[in-house]
């Protein structure tokens, strides 16, 4: 699939390239074509594409050449790392929080404006929930910039400067990440904690007059939190991917944004490595989830 996928879009690289050079020719393509190995059978192309990743080797971007596509993920891969963990962490904090506090008030004024919150932010486009957030905080009160991770012009400055610099350039991404996946965290993680209070070890432990703050903390809370581990998982696996519109909206230099230039200019090599980066953090993740697992559920075995 990550060799097939970049070249169902159609079009051709070599003519793209062509196209944007001062010695764009018919013959300077071809010169190209063979240049990428584009000339060859599909099949050829395949296999030499297998035997180069069986060694590590992503090959060399078509657009940048002769950058390696490996250089390319590693300079785009902490910026994503940065807003897509910092935001999954932070969401689902705040939701096990306030999902929490929702299912304790079932019926009351805060489940019902919880609730009826993350319906609406859920039913509200992500990239509107961006842009609105960029209008607000980055234009009208001018209290974030509103693209690029760090400034145009930056001279010599110290670690912690830096460090200040990226966490204010990337604010927006994390809070507009955080917005639009708090909601939906929120809401599976209060049907969690009220799907438990219904089981009959919690009716044992309220009849026998435990302490409601022992009940939460040491029985509810942890059974809770069981189904939704999976899903955590596989939130941070999907974190090499990126947040394409975010990155897109706010001109973040990441994953998501090197995947979309890289599709727009017809680079196979760079698209091919950033979906087998994501493909191999997906699986590695749901490998930990699993190797975890036993010890947050000691019903589950690994056997």
């Amino acid at each position: 699939m990550n060799f097939l996928l970049p070249r169902t879009m159609g079009g051709d690289p070599a003519d793209f390239i062509a196209a944007n050079n001062a010695m764009g020719s018919p013959e300077y393509a071809e010169l190209l074509r063979a240049q990428f190995g584009l000339d060859q059978s599909i099949f050829v192309q395949y296999f030499s594409y297998i035997r180069e990743l069986l060694h590590g080797n992503f090959g060399i971007s078509f657009t940048s050449f002769p950058v390696p596509v490996s250089q390319i993920i590693l300079k785009a891969l902490p910026w994503t790392l940065l807003i897509v963990l910092t935001s999954t962490l932070i969401s689902f904090g705040l939701a096990w929080v306030f999902g929490t506090l929702a299912a304790l008030k079932k019926g009351g004024k805060l489940d019902t404006i919880m609730v009826g919150t993350a319906f609406y932010v859920q039913s509200t486009p992500y990239f509107w929930v961006a842009m609105m957030i960029v209008m607000v905080f980055g234009y009208y009160l001018d209290w974030f910039p509103m693209a690029h991770a760090l400034p145009a012009a930056m001279g010599e400055v110290s670690n912690l400067q830096f460090i200040g610099n990226v966490f204010y350039h990337a604010a927006l991404p994390i809070l507009s990440l955080v917005v639009i996946s708090f909601a939906g965290r929120m809401v599976v993680l209060r049907s969690n904690v009220l799907q438990v209070f219904t089981e009959d070890y919690l009716v044992l432990a309220q009849a026998k007059g435990l302490h409601r703050r022992t009940i939460l903390f040491r029985y509810a809370f942890r059974n809770a939190f069981l189904p939704s581990f999976t899903g955590l998982m596989l939130s941070l696996g999907f974190a090499v991917s990126g947040a394409i519109a975010t990155e897109l909206i706010f001109s973040y230099p990441g994953i998501g944004l090197t995947i979309m230039n890289a599709i727009l200019s017809h680079d196979y090599p760079i698209v091919q490595g950033c979906f087998a980066i994501i493909a191999i953090s997906i699986i590695t993740m749901n490998f930990l989830a699993d190797l975890v697992y036993p010890f947050l559920d000691p019903r589950v075995t690994l056997d």
